[in-house]
């Protein structure tokens, strides 16, 4: 939505999405959002979290509520590769009227020039939003493709929303953590898209909550799961039966397509595929990271013992340094978390990331990294011993998977 200011003291909008007429919950987000905006001088916030997690949602919903006031202008360029970004951010200068707009300008002082009016707007607030700043190639230092022009000053906010925890603190901001949604929050944004409560059969309503639960209340899971059930006219205990057949089915029904208005338009729009950038990304940039990454897809999801990792023969993991940067990738990403139990580490992969690595690898992938999985963890697999029965039992699992 692009809307003209009638007359000069009218603040600038550029908002390219309607408002989210079904957002649901996340105030304690948008309460964050507005403490870290409302602080003196300037500020950065980084909405950060796993994809799907509703992060743009809510940097819309806060906008749109800060729209109501008359003195803060509103701007929103796309973050996800510096060619977006140099075309939304030229739009902002042709908006505001930026005298280089119609010269012989060459792009690159032209960009420059837009930071520049931001960073002289020092008797008025304002927002910039980047949206899906996920690329740390493009935020890594200062003179790098996008964080060379994304404005400093003495006012104003910048709000990112990125899957990545570096882009954050690289570019020093405020990083409010977007995870799963409250269970409450969950079902009545599931109801929001499948619709209201008369077209359930008796009992189905425990059935949505056993779904909900099964896609850990990831808001896109939810709105994904709700648009297949209401598009096809599936019930969810139908749904349901599909669900738990296995991994076949599941992989299948979180692959189906639908519309989100709200996202990039070169975006797919399904639960699984939304993580398969991040994968290309992380692949390509660190290696090791993706290999370990599809080593743990393919043992049991839950309390991965770090010793397993670390001797898991991927290279570069027996090194202490690039161990830490391999696995501080994904949990930077948000795709893997970590827990402690008598003080071991272990690792913990979200269910849906684990069907989506299997998803995102083409069979003769998944026939390897299944049999590396099963080789190391036969290799490390102690031998029965009363005083190693605990590292026994942590590897049962990772042996049965």
């Amino acid at each position: 939505m692009l809307l003209q200011p009638e007359e000069a003291s009218k603040p600038y909008r550029i908002i390219p999405y309607s408002r989210n007429r079904k957002f649901t919950g996340r105030e304690h987000l948008i309460h964050a959002v507005e403490r870290h905006c409302k602080r003196d001088g300037h500020n950065r916030i980084a909405l950060h979290g796993l994809g799907g997690a509703g992060k743009t949602q809510v940097a819309l919903e806060y906008v749109y509520r800060r729209a109501s006031e008359a003195d803060c202008d509103i701007f929103w360029v796309q973050g996800s590769g510096a060619s977006k970004f140099r075309e939304d951010f030229r739009a902002i200068g042709k908006h505001v009227g930026n005298p280089l707009a119609s010269a012989e300008t060459e792009e690159e002082g032209f960009l420059l020039s837009i930071k520049r009016w931001f960073e002289g707007r020092d008797n008025r607030d304002w927002i910039l939003v980047i949206d899906n700043a996920d690329n740390e190639e493009d935020f890594a230092g200062n003179n790098t493709p996008i964080a060379r022009f994304v404005p400093h000053g003495p006012s104003g906010t910048v709000i990112f929303t990125t899957r990545s925890r570096q882009v954050a603190l690289r570019q020093e901001c405020e990083r409010i953590g977007v995870e799963k949604m409250a269970k409450d929050e969950a079902k009545t944004l599931f109801f929001e898209h499948f619709g209201n409560w008369g077209n359930l059969r008796d009992g189905e309503e425990d059935v949505v909550a056993m779904i909900l639960g099964s896609i850990d209340h990831l808001p896109l899971a939810v709105v994904g799961s709700a648009a297949f059930m209401a598009e096809t006219e599936t019930p969810p205990s139908d749904y349901w039966k599909i669900f738990r057949e296995n991994d076949q089915r599941r992989t299948k029904l979180l692959s189906q397509q639908f519309s989100d208005i709200r996202r990039e338009s070169d975006v797919t729009e399904s639960v699984l595929s939304t993580y398969f950038i991040t994968f290309d990304r992380i692949t390509r940039q660190m290696p090791a990271a993706g290999h370990l990454l599809r080593l743990i897809a393919f043992v049991d999801r839950q309390n991965i013992p770090e010793q397993l990792l670390r001797e898991c023969g991927v290279e570069g993991m027996d090194d202490p340094v690039e161990f830490r940067r391999a696995v501080g990738k994904l949990l930077g990403f948000s795709l893997v978390t970590t827990t402690k139990h008598e003080g071991e580490t272990f690792y913990e992969l979200h269910r849906l990331i684990q069907l989506s690595v299997q998803a995102y690898s083409s069979p003769e992938e998944l026939q390897r990294w299944s049999d590396n999985a099963l080789r190391i963890v036969s290799r490390m697999f102690p031998k029965y011993e009363h005083e190693l029965r605990d590292i026994c039992k942590s590897y049962i699992p990772h042996a049965l998977a």
